[in-house]
């Protein structure tokens, strides 16, 4: 195996462990169990209103009790689950409930947005590729004056909201809580999109591999690719569907501007649900193209061992003919040729026609080379 295979293998033993999490059926509900080897937190807050801002790099929770209600909005953006006292603290300080907190330290959760009573709760997954699929969860928390964000790991999602907030008389930093949350949502679905556009890619590449040549390596290639796929369609369906019951029955923190930008988020996972449909099909035909090419070849191989078979099989019953141990000193019935001096001569030629014969026929019938019966079926098709 490869090292690029080997590589690949790992990842994807890594990702079965990360989605194959155990539940804790003996604690008590919302109880917070971190995962294993989860990043120690780092916290960036960024306080701001029309006229103003305020950010503070890692911060802490004194910062943050400090900051609050000073601001119109303030927005947490957690970095890392490696930390379950000070996901309490944060969820005590914020008035989160605590089933929502068990939900956001519990890896991977299934796409979903849940009204609370004094917040809403959001969580889905942030994929990037680079070969291999990566998936990273991102709980949003939306309440009163705040947002609060939590991540797996660092990235560069949330940059483009950052620079938008820069802008002092843009829309977002005149906005309210709902327009962060939605700006937040939106940059994690616009993070589908490029991985989308890879992976069109790589379809595109394999599809001219499988067409060139059916090399061994791309049944193992596709397999990977369908994996990735139906993997994003598990977290991406029920995500549409969540964005979709949210614009049906907004809560009564969405007002009804910020719900118009959020039936663009819905169009926009409709959008990303159809290509991943696509691209299903398109990994199934594949796979059924790549199937059909090695039994045409397969069949290609055949035809022409059962050709060479058949051109010997007249040349091995003349050989055997004239192989027979009769005596023709005995009875002039017994093989006359083999007393006449063009005998042997005779036998190779009777052999070279009856296979040259052959070839013609096979020929002429289309079955090798470009005979007039093949010809004549491409110029009537």
């Amino acid at each position: 195996m490869s090292k690029k295979s080997k590589n690949g293998a790992n990842h994807r033993a890594r990702q079965r462990k990360r989605f194959d999490h155990t539940i804790h059926p003996h604690t008590r509900p919302g109880t917070v169990i971190v995962p294993e080897g989860a990043l120690a937190p780092l916290l960036h807050v960024t306080a701001y209103g029309p006229d103003q801002i305020v950010e503070k790099r890692n911060a802490t929770i004194a910062q943050i009790r400090e900051l609050r209600n000073k601001y119109p909005v303030m927005w947490i953006d957690a970095v890392g689950l490696g930390d379950a006292a000070l996901i309490e603290e944060m969820g005590e300080l914020l008035g989160l409930h605590r089933l929502s907190l068990e939900d956001m330290a519990t890896v991977p959760q299934r796409s979903k947005v849940e009204d609370y009573p004094h917040h809403l709760f959001a969580v889905t997954q942030i994929p990037t590729y680079n070969g291999d699929l990566c998936l990273e969860q991102v709980s949003m928390f939306a309440g009163k004056g705040f947002v609060l964000s939590w991540r797996e790991h660092a990235g560069n999602c949330f940059d483009i909201v950052r620079k938008r907030l820069q802008v002092t008389n843009g829309t977002t930093r005149s906005s309210g809580v709902d327009y962060l949350l939605y700006a937040l949502v939106d940059a994690v679905i616009d993070s589908y999109f490029p991985v989308l556009e890879q992976l069109g890619e790589v379809f595109d590449e394999l599809d001219d591999r499988v067409e060139a040549d059916s090399e061994p390596a791309c049944i193992a290639q596709m397999r990977d690719l369908r994996h990735d796929v139906r993997q994003l369609r598990r977290i991406v369906w029920p995500l549409r569907d969540a964005i979709d019951d949210l614009v049906r029955s907004p809560p009564e923190q969405i007002t009804q501007e910020t719900l118009i930008h959020f039936r663009d988020c819905h169009d926009h996972a409709v959008q990303i649900m159809d290509t991943l449909e696509n691209y299903r099909d398109a990994g199934s035909d594949l796979r059924d193209y790549y199937a059909t090419s090695i039994s045409n070849r397969m069949n290609e191989t055949i035809k022409v061992l059962t050709i060479i078979s058949t051109i010997f099989m007249p040349l091995s019953f003349i050989a055997g003919v004239y192989g027979m141990n009769f005596d023709a000193h005995e009875s002039g019935w017994d093989m006359p040729e083999l007393r006449w001096k063009y005998g042997y001569p005779f036998a190779m030629g009777l052999m070279a026609v009856v296979a040259l014969g052959q070839l013609w026929f096979f020929r002429r019938r289309g079955w090798i080379g470009k005979g007039k019966q093949r010809g004549k079926s491409v110029d009537e098709g």
